[in-house]
């Protein structure tokens, strides 16, 4: 009896092994009209996936030089040099990620089909209300968020998700967050308010 089990057992495992897993959009896919075996979608997750890899690598290096940082500004007499150095290769390295995600925006939309592009522009002038929309909820003008911004991220917040598909805006994020206090006029670091 345990004989005939187990090619059954094999085989079922088998079965199932094989199975691929069920199909998940995002609401970004489902906006767009992308459909799971999409080549367009498959075209944007591989370049965000060979971005981030290589995005990785460079951050990588950041962290590093900031440890570098870190051990001569430690250093008694300080080196203006090392110090200058260190500090002009994270900020070319920031630099040649922006570059890079700029040429990834475009790489992005150019594998969408022209109503895509259409709708994309609908959703980038979405965006620009957000903080309008923010300031509203704020002031207490609008009482919770839009029934839309309920549906896709749950809570009460009218801040919209990022699916990971596009990057619509050029802020800096990740090791290159807080590095632009010269050619950034938004960042401005936070004074130190506190008395010796």
């Amino acid at each position: 009896m345990r004989t005939s089990i187990l090619p059954f057992l094999f085989l079922t495992t088998a079965l199932c092994a094989q199975t691929p897993p069920p199909c998940r959009l995002s609401p970004l896919d489902t906006y767009l009209g992308f459909a799971c075996d999409s080549p367009q979608a498959e075209a944007i997750r591989r370049n965000n996936n060979e971005h981030e890899r290589w995005r990785a690598q460079k951050e990588r290096r950041i962290y590093q030089v900031r440890s570098e940082i870190a051990d001569e500004t430690n250093r008694s007499p300080l080196d203006p040099t090392a110090l200058g150095l260190r500090y002009a290769e994270v900020e070319a390295i920031c630099r040649e990620i922006d570059e890079r995600e700029t040429q990834l925006v475009q790489a992005n939309r150019n594998a969408l089909a022209e109503p895509q592009k259409v709708k994309l522009a609908a959703l980038e002038e979405a965006m620009r209300l957000v903080p309008i929309g923010n300031d509203a909820v704020q002031g207490k003008l609008i009482a919770t968020a839009p029934a839309i911004f309920q549906g896709v991220i749950g809570a009460q917040s009218p801040v919209i998700p990022s699916s990971g598909i596009l990057f619509i805006g050029s802020t800096r994020t990740g090791a290159c967050a807080n590095t632009r206090s010269i050619t950034n006029p938004f960042f401005t670091p936070t004074p130190n308010t506190t008395s010796p």
